[in-house]
């Protein structure tokens, strides 16, 4: 049987029908000082799902009060945050499409301007290299996280969780890539801690062990995508030493967990690894048997030829959705599609 992008998908209880999932992308359309969404942003995602997206992975959603890293970063940690997401999905859900609600939290990627004051936490106290999003000032130096906190903020990923699915969230997405805190901790020149949280592999992927085992208890396990990427947006030049094995050490901690969605990151989807002549998905597709989606700047062309090649279950777009809300319906119809601009980064919602 010929796999097709537009037929629907199960995972478990939960069907999409079609497989093209809107990516996550950053847009800081929040609240700056609530981080409180609005109609404008249920009309942004509204949009996409009316056009008929299968699945929408939201932008990052910070867990707690240490999580942002840059203005506009809307949350689901307060009581007023969650009922601000109803709006969101009962606007897409109207229209049959799911979504999902990715969980964020940037670590040491931030500033103190935008944690009132206080310095951003990471593992281990090293500064990030490059400049605040939008401030456009030199990351500082991180506080090292304790160990008390560290599982405050485990038990932070777990409440921010149970949050969505009463918001209406049909799964969530655990953001473990690009740097951010998860990553931090996964990756070894970020992360010099000596106890349980740091050394060997298996110590630094402790934290994402941790945070999954305790989202599963309020979201169930084919609701759940981890997203995990090599690529550092803070650190251009690191590589993973040992592809195979950092990607074995991963796919293990979420079979061990039952989980069923994996999403990894790259910019090309077609890149390989610089240690590895095979791709961050083929090298994945080798070693999980469960859904996996494929991202990474994809013409449109290309995503059914990924989806009949059995090269991925699911294809995500960034920003194509983002110029062109109707990107399903111009797909189907072999319509023209419209390249993103450098404009379509300012802060409207179209």
């Amino acid at each position: 049987m010929i796999r097709s992008i537009f037929s629907d998908y199960k995972i478990g209880n939960l069907t999409l029908d079609n497989r093209i999932v809107m990516a996550p992308m950053t847009r800081g359309f929040a609240d700056d000082e609530t981080g409180e969404v609005n109609y404008l942003v249920a009309d942004y995602y509204g949009k996409r799902a009316r056009y008929g997206a299968g699945l929408i992975i939201t932008e990052g959603i910070a867990i707690n009060e240490t999580a942002k890293g840059t203005y506009g970063i809307p949350g689901i940690f307060t009581h007023c945050q969650t009922l601000s997401w109803q709006k969101v999905t009962k606007e897409v859900h109207q229209y049959k499409t799911k979504i999902f609600a990715q969980l964020w939290h940037v670590g040491r990627v931030s500033h103190q301007e935008f944690l009132n004051g206080h310095a951003p936490v990471a593992p281990s106290p090293i500064a990030a290299s490059g400049k605040a999003h939008r401030l456009r000032k030199p990351f500082p130096r991180p506080r090292a996280l304790t160990n008390t906190e560290i599982y405050h903020i485990i038990d932070d990923y777990r409440d921010a969780a149970r949050n969505a699915m009463e918001a209406g969230f049909d799964g969530v997405e655990i953001h473990a890539a690009h740097g951010y805190l998860i990553d931090q901790f996964i990756n070894e020149k970020t992360n010099q801690r000596q106890d349980e949280f740091g050394g060997s592999l298996q110590n630094r992927l402790h934290f994402l062990d941790l945070i999954i085992k305790e989202v599963k208890k309020v979201v169930p396990k084919n609701r759940i995508s981890i997203r995990i990427s090599e690529k550092k947006d803070d650190d251009t030049d690191y590589v993973w030493e040992y592809p195979e094995e950092m990607v074995c050490a991963i796919t293990e901690i979420l079979a061990k967990h039952q989980l069923k969605i994996l999403h990894p990151s790259v910019e090309n989807y077609e890149d390989t690894f610089q240690n590895d002549p095979r791709s961050l998905h083929a090298l994945f597709r080798q070693y999980w048997d469960e859904t996996l989606i494929a991202v990474g700047n994809i013409a449109p062309e290309s995503g059914a030829d990924i989806i009949e090649a059995d090269q991925a279950d699911l294809v995500a777009f960034g920003q194509l959705f983002i110029s062109n809300p109707d990107l399903v319906i111009r797909l189907k119809a072999n319509r023209e599609i419209f390249p993103y601009q450098t404009k379509d980064r300012l802060p409207c919602l179209v």
